[in-house]
């Protein structure tokens, strides 16, 4: 071989890059019509499955609840304040308006029934107390949020308040107001962070159909009209409303293992700007009966799995086993094939067990990446006798 040849092994098994790179998801028509922007993804691996002008800056009402919660899931998991926590109603959290708690100066409310107040009724009044009680004050948690956005990767997200609510200019009520701005495609990057690190928080919250506190005599239904059996395994996430955001929802499903499926998943949606609340929710029962019946899980790769074998220089002593690293689904449409590619390093001696040596990655036919697995070494080859190394001096 010649050295340069030697530098990058490339073995292609079936490559799809000769069509336009267009997603699957994109080809698809009348799934939502009634949402101004919207789209659904597959949980596990991220991919995309529809979309409807996700990137589309749009203010997001009380959605944005949904980044309230999750700093008070994070400060009860990193031990700042625990759950049970009092928390004393003042005078300017129980006057808050829009949708409510009912929140009532002096009283004492544990920070758990807050945060189901926050999700479950849309309070606007407990996403307040819970910020203060998190933040010590409303800028600071506000901060916390933006600060939350960039490190999930939310980047056409920004935040002003806790609830959602927007804030007029009472010197001016004729200028626009400033509201919490997000898109359809980072709201499901959020939705996709809570369920990846906090699942079980999650949906011991948001799959409540009802919430009902006797001590407060409070009892609601969860505004969350999705969940009430039309589709038994919707479980989240949150709904939001102002006569500038129109109505939207985070949703999430999960598809269960089954013939089609070799792996239980969940499906994350976002719909905003819908004119009524019927319509909203007809946009997304409608993404999410397309992901269901439009995509399967598949297993393409099993853990330790032999790639093949190797021969350092060509040596049959120094034979170096290739296994991959990791198992992997993939979400593959009805009419989508999937093709591989392998790539391998040049491999040198010494090699420990575990090297990465190569990589399969995993294509549509349009050339979308479904995912890659690193291919590893399963031994080491590293105690070459002095003949086999006099070898090597001659194999170059």
């Amino acid at each position: 071989m010649k050295h340069g040849a030697k530098r990058l092994l490339v073995l292609t098994l079936i490559i799809a890059f000769l069509t336009p790179n267009l997603t699957y998801a994109k080809e698809q028509k009348g799934v939502d019509k009634f949402s101004k922007s919207s789209i659904l993804i597959d949980q596990d691996t991220g991919r995309v499955l529809y979309e409807k002008d996700p990137d589309a800056k749009r203010p997001l009402a009380s959605l944005s609840k949904m980044m309230t919660f999750l700093l008070a899931i994070e400060a009860i998991e990193k031990g700042e304040v625990k759950e049970n926590d009092i928390i004393t109603i003042d005078k300017s959290i129980a006057s808050v308006r829009g949708s409510s708690y009912h929140l009532k100066e002096g009283e004492k409310v544990p920070l758990i029934e807050l945060m189901k107040g926050l999700m479950i009724v849309s309070g606007n009044d407990a996403a307040v107390a819970i910020a203060r009680h998190i933040g010590k004050d409303e800028k600071t948690f506000v901060q916390k949020m933006n600060a939350k956005c960039k490190e999930i990767g939310m980047v056409n997200t920004y935040f002003v308040n806790p609830n959602g609510l927007p804030i007029y200019d009472l010197q001016n009520p004729s200028k626009p107001p400033k509201e919490n701005i997000s898109t359809a495609r980072d709201i499901a990057k959020l939705g996709k962070y809570m369920f990846d690190n906090y699942e079980k928080r999650v949906v011991a919250i948001t799959n409540m159909e009802t919430y009902s506190n006797p001590q407060r005599g409070f009892c609601k239904n969860n505004t969350n009209s999705a969940l009430m059996g039309i589709l038994p395994e919707v479980d989240g996430i949150k709904t939001g409303y102002t006569g500038n955001a129109g109505y939207c929802l985070s949703f999430s499903m999960l598809v269960k293992e089954d013939k089609n499926n070799e792996k239980q998943h969940r499906l994350i949606g976002v719909t905003l700007g819908a004119n009524h609340k019927n319509k909203r929710l007809s946009a997304a029962l409608g993404m999410l009966k397309y992901g269901k019946e439009n995509f399967s899980t598949k297993k393409v790769m099993e853990q330790d799995r032999l790639i093949g074998k190797k021969y350092i220089k060509g040596i049959e002593e120094l034979e170096v086993k290739l296994i991959a690293d990791k198992e992997l689904y993939a979400i593959l449409g009805k009419e989508e094939n999937l093709n591989s590619q392998i790539t391998f390093k040049e491999i040198n001696y010494p090699v420990k067990k575990g090297d990465i040596l190569g990589v399969i990655k995993y294509y549509t036919n349009t050339g979308e990446i479904l995912g890659s697995v690193n291919i590893v070494s399963a031994n080491d080859v590293n105690s070459a006798s002095f003949k086999t190394k006099i070898k090597m001096i001659f194999a170059d």
